[in-house]
């Protein structure tokens, strides 16, 4: 089993002296943080379309085992709700075009549901354009979707998600967690704290425990990627599931 191991974005002004040391610069947070580990989520591509030069930095400050999972942009997924309006198509091909310059760097592009999105029709249509429309920016690339909405974690979903390769993302959350369900040879874990959302560490106890869980999958890869991101629990829980998973 292939492990990437990371945290939900490294942006963070808070974690100075708690992981980033006191005196370093903004611009080399990702060079420190990938020295410490393999792969990272990005958060920012969901909030604003980056640019490609952005992800050429981004790829020319990691080491040539890192890997990013990219989060697909909010406006297919939150604001246009999985249907595509004109122009649409072109605004998600210039994502995978930029996407594509992390090459061999690139992990899953995750794509992330709205809590309140349940429409399954339309995220089946949505999820065969999707693809439709990577390859031509891609001849491979994982995707990961993450559901919100109980409505949507049944087994007709599920079976079409290995029927068209796509990742479910197991999430543990107090408020949209789900079953421990693999519908591909890889599978991607978002922790997002419990009992409290974004916030609550984790510890060795329960990693262990989720640990076991993740094992009894036999994943060919895993991504799993901490969330709780306050008092940089997220660091140190990513860090402890690592040596755990690692005996």
């Amino acid at each position: 089993m292939k492990i990437f191991i990371g945290t939900s974005g490294w942006q963070y002004y808070h974690w100075y002296q708690k992981f980033y040391p006191k005196k370093l610069k903004p611009k080399d947070f990702l060079s420190f943080y990938s020295k410490k580990f393999n792969c990272v989520e990005v958060n920012t591509s969901f909030y604003h379309f980056t640019k490609k030069e952005t992800f050429e930095k981004w790829k020319n400050q990691v080491p040539e085992n890192f890997l990013f999972a990219v989060k697909l942009n909010r406006l297919f997924t939150h604001l246009r709700k999985l249907k595509f309006e004109k122009g649409d198509r072109k605004l998600l091909e210039n994502f995978f075009n930029s996407v594509k310059v992390l090459e061999k760097k690139l992990g899953p592009i995750l794509i992330q549901l709205p809590p309140s999105f349940k429409d399954e029709k339309t995220l089946k249509n949505f999820l065969k354009i999707l693809k439709k429309i990577s390859k031509k920016s891609f001849k491979k690339v994982l995707f990961a979707l993450e559901i919100r909405n109980k409505n949507l974690l049944n087994q007709k979903v599920f079976d079409f998600l290995k029927k068209e390769k796509i990742i479910f993302v197991i999430s543990d959350s107090p408020k949209w967690e789900t079953a421990f369900v693999k519908t591909a040879p890889e599978i991607y874990v978002r922790f997002h704290g419990k009992p409290k959302l974004f916030s609550s560490p984790y510890g060795k106890e329960n990693l262990e425990i989720l640990s076991q869980k993740i094992l009894k999958l036999k994943p060919r890869t895993l991504f799993a990627f901490f969330n709780n991101d306050a008092e940089g629990h997220a660091i140190e829980d990513a860090m402890l599931l690592k040596r755990i998973l690692e005996k």
